[in-house]
């Protein structure tokens, strides 16, 4: 027998509530394989991402297309690595451009054997994705031409180039990892650090927000990081990254002119400075502190293919060199320091492949400056 009985309230409001749920997961579970989809079939372009509309032959002379995209995908879609105490590193990889021996190092011209041989001058070059050389290919880095005037200087054989650098490293990863070598049993005769940028930009290490996150909120961060990878979510991003407008000159100072920050960075840098110096000391390590230039200080933004664009946390480097050169005017920092900054100085070409990686010409200037200032300040014999 038919029960015509009214369905509760409540009863009705579950079967809704349940029914609008349901719905809700079809539809997002349906959106996100639509933008998969979408993802596959279309995938992203690194040189339009990256260039719009720019001439990229301008920072890739001589480098087809399909050269510079298979650059571009090495440089970015590795996936990054992790370690105690050093934290983020480069993962072993290998590729047409851009090679990462398991021992963390990006490989360079004529690359010596890992372990460094005692019998030839071992050079251990720290610092950043600069450094690295994200954007130019193993033998266009600044280590790779560092190696090439060594040898031309010195005679092939007689000294050997190891890249370290890392991105996001600044001055305090880096001491971590030149000491973890050390502690290891590896030991270079000259220690190299080239710094500027990233002591501006970070104010802790690269990962440090994610794992704060992670242990004060695990499942909040739980469910961000798997956001993160929903393809819906990296179709939103990748529209986004062609948006935005560049801040205007007020904005730019209220947001990044901040004195107190800094100053405080610049004494973090300078006190980890005296901390590997100590350390080398004990080691029998000899150090070249480089202060490496950026596209925010004296620079023709005339020449560079992305002066219009809004540098975030990079502005910091704007408003912090003009301090730091101050401050090395009133305390000399001594023959173990090499102000690179000014190197682009009256050079009217494009230097920067993106926003503040270098091209392979100033990479080659500047691992040029290294070496000089390695031979003729008595630090590589």
């Amino acid at each position: 027998m038919l029960d015509c009985r009214p369905v509760p309230r409540f009863a009705r409001l579950y079967a809704a509530l349940v029914m609008t749920l349901f719905h809700a997961a079809l539809l997002f579970a349906a959106l996100n394989l639509l933008a998969w989809g979408w993802l596959a079939a279309f995938p992203a372009d690194p040189i339009e991402l990256s260039y719009g509309s720019r001439p990229f032959s301008l920072v890739y002379p001589g480098r087809s297309r399909a050269e510079v995209r298979q650059l571009l995908q090495e440089t970015w879609n590795r996936p990054p690595g992790w370690e105690p105490y050093t934290g983020l590193r480069e993962r072993p990889f290998h590729g047409r451009f851009v090679n990462v021996h398991p021992a963390g190092f990006r490989l360079s011209l004529r690359q010596a054997p890992w372990p460094p041989d005692p019998a030839r001058a071992g050079v251990f070059v720290f610092g950043g994705s600069t450094a690295f050389g994200y954007g130019v290919a193993d033998e266009e880095t600044i280590v790779s031409f560092l190696q090439e005037a060594l040898d031309r200087r010195m005679g092939r054989g007689r000294a050997s180039c190891y890249n370290f650098g890392r991105a996001g490293d600044f001055s305090t990863g880096e001491r971590a990892l030149f000491e973890q070598l050390l502690a290891s049993g590896v030991s270079p005769g000259v220690a190299v650090f080239v710094d500027g940028v990233n002591e501006f930009y970070f104010d802790a290490p690269y990962l440090t927000p994610r794992l704060r996150s992670a242990l004060r909120t695990p499942v909040a961060y739980a469910v961000s990081a798997l956001n993160e990878q929903l393809p819906l979510t990296r179709l939103v991003s990748r529209w986004k990254a062609k948006k935005g407008r560049p801040r205007t000159e007020p904005e730019v100072r209220n947001a990044y002119d901040d004195p107190a920050l800094l100053d405080g960075r610049i004494e973090r840098y300078l006190a980890n400075r005296r901390l590997v110096q100590a350390v080398a000391a004990a080691y029998g390590v000899r150090a070249l502190f480089v202060w490496q230039p950026v596209p925010t200080y004296r620079y023709d933004a005339r020449y560079d293919l992305f002066g219009e664009f809004d540098l975030g946390a990079n502005n910091y480097s704007r408003f912090g060199y003009p301090r730091m050169e101050a401050r090395l005017l009133r305390e000399p920092p001594g023959p173990d320091f090499l102000w690179a900054a000014d190197l682009q100085v009256g050079l009217h070409q494009p230097l920067y492949v993106d926003q503040i990686h270098y091209t392979a010409a100033m990479s080659r200037r500047l691992g040029e400056a290294i070496a000089q200032a390695l031979l003729d300040r008595g630090l590589l014999r």
